[in-house]
C-alpha cells in the first residue's frame, strides 16, 4: 500500500496510551521498525476517538423503528375503519337482500294462494252453472211432460 506523506511534515514526539504496547526499539533488529513508525500513522487513543452510536445497538433500532411502528399503526387503524365500514355495508347489503327474499317468498305464497282460491272459486262457479244447467234442463223436461226415468236419461247425458 504506498501512503502519502506531506511534504511539510512537523516532528513532534507521538505518545499515545498504547505506548506500552508497543516494542521499543532498542530490542527491535536493524530491520525490524514497527509499523507504526514506518507507515507514519499514529494511533489514536479511546479518548481521542469521536463518540459514535451503534448502529446494532436497542436504542438506535427502537427509535428508528418507532416512527415507522407508528406510521403503520395508523395505517393500519385507517385500513381497520375501512374494513369496519366495508363489514357493515356488506352487513346492511345482506340484511336487505335478506328482507328482499323474505318478501319474494311472501308475494309467491299470496299469489299461490291467489290461484288456489280462484281456483276454487271457479270450480264452485262450474257447479253452480251445472246445477243450475239440470235444474233448468229438468224444469224444461216436465213441462214437456217426461216421466222422471226419461228425465234421468236426459241428464246422464248431459253429464258425460
Amino acid at each position: 500500500m504506498h501512503v502519502k506523506k506531506g511534504s511539510t511534515r512537523r516532528s513532534k514526539p507521538r505518545s499515545s496510551s498504547s505506548d506500552s504496547d508497543a516494542v521499543p526499539t532498542e530490542d527491535l533488529d536493524d530491520n525490524a521498525t514497527p509499523v507504526s513508525v514506518t507507515t507514519g500513522v499514529k494511533r489514536k487513543s479511546n479518548a481521542e476517538r469521536p463518540v459514535q452510536i451503534k448502529k446494532n445497538s436497542r436504542t438506535s433500532l427502537n427509535e428508528a423503528e418507532s416512527p415507522l411502528i407508528e406510521d403503520n399503526s395508523v395505517e393500519d387503524e385507517a385500513e381497520l375503519q375501512l374494513l369496519a365500514i366495508e363489514a357493515r355495508r356488506l352487513d346492511f347489503e345482506v340484511s336487505k337482500w335478506k328482507q328482499q327474499q323474505k318478501l319474494r317468498r311472501e308475494t309467491l305464497q299470496l299469489k299461490a294462494e291467489e290461484i288456489s282460491l280462484k281456483e276454487a272459486t271457479t270450480r264452485q262457479t262450474q257447479q253452480t252453472q251445472v246445477m243450475e244447467l239440470k235444474a233448468k234442463v229438468l224444469k224444461a223436461l216436465d213441462e214437456v211432460g217426461t216421466t222422471p226415468a226419461q228425465a234421468r236419461k236426459y241428464l246422464a247425458l248431459l253429464e258425460g
